[in-house]
């Protein structure tokens, strides 16, 4: 495994804690189709580092101007003003455990790091909660790579790694989005109702 995986995993964690909205998980299980378990927890490791660091600069941004910073984060396809109400109110109250648990529920963290900016939250203590935040989505999604890798080894389909990968990634990424849209709906819905109380 050469520096090339290893800018890209930096690359993509930087990426997608700013404006790209493709997880670095997508590369990470690619890392351990093709090199193996190890590997693929190197670059969460390096994945994690450098979506942490993006985080503050994002912070910095939101901390200076939290009405832009949102709209941008609003332009990012999937994102719309129910995660980011969501992400709002989760800073508000017990930041770090929502820093975890968002991971796993489909908050993107790069809502989490321009509300946390908003909030003028420690920025150190941010970053420093981020680090293993990002780093236990990243190694569970890797782990979890790893099994179906270790499956295929095991029914002797070791040459569909490539398939089941891309497979996997396609119907994440249809759920996910078919969820995003029926959500922004009611929630369109819901607002535009109680407007009609007002």
């Amino acid at each position: 495994m050469g520096l090339i995986w290893i800018a890209a995993a930096a690359g993509w964690g930087v990426a997608e804690a700013t404006l790209f909205f493709f997880v670095p998980d997508v590369l990470l299980t690619y890392i351990v189709m093709r090199f193996g378990l190890r590997a693929g927890l190197r670059l969460a490791v390096v994945a994690a580092a450098a979506a942490s660091i993006a985080g503050i600069g994002m912070w910095l941004w939101a901390s200076r101007d939290p009405d832009a910073a949102r709209h941008v984060m609003l332009m990012v396809p999937a994102i719309g003003p129910d995660l980011l109400e969501r992400a709002r109110g989760e800073i508000a109250s017990n930041w770090p455990l929502h820093l975890f648990t968002g991971a796993m529920t489909g908050v993107p963290y790069k809502l989490y790091t321009v509300e946390a900016g908003a909030a003028h939250i420690n920025p150190l203590l941010f970053a420093l909660v981020s680090f293993p935040a990002r780093l236990t989505r990243f190694a569970l999604t890797v782990l979890a790579a790893e099994l179906g890798r270790e499956i295929l080894i095991k029914i002797r389909r070791f040459k569909w790694r490539y398939w089941g990968w891309a497979a996997a990634w396609i119907l994440v990424y249809a759920f996910y989005f078919a969820e995003r849209f029926l959500a922004s709906l009611s929630f369109a819905s819901f607002h535009g109702g109680m407007e009609t109380f007002r």
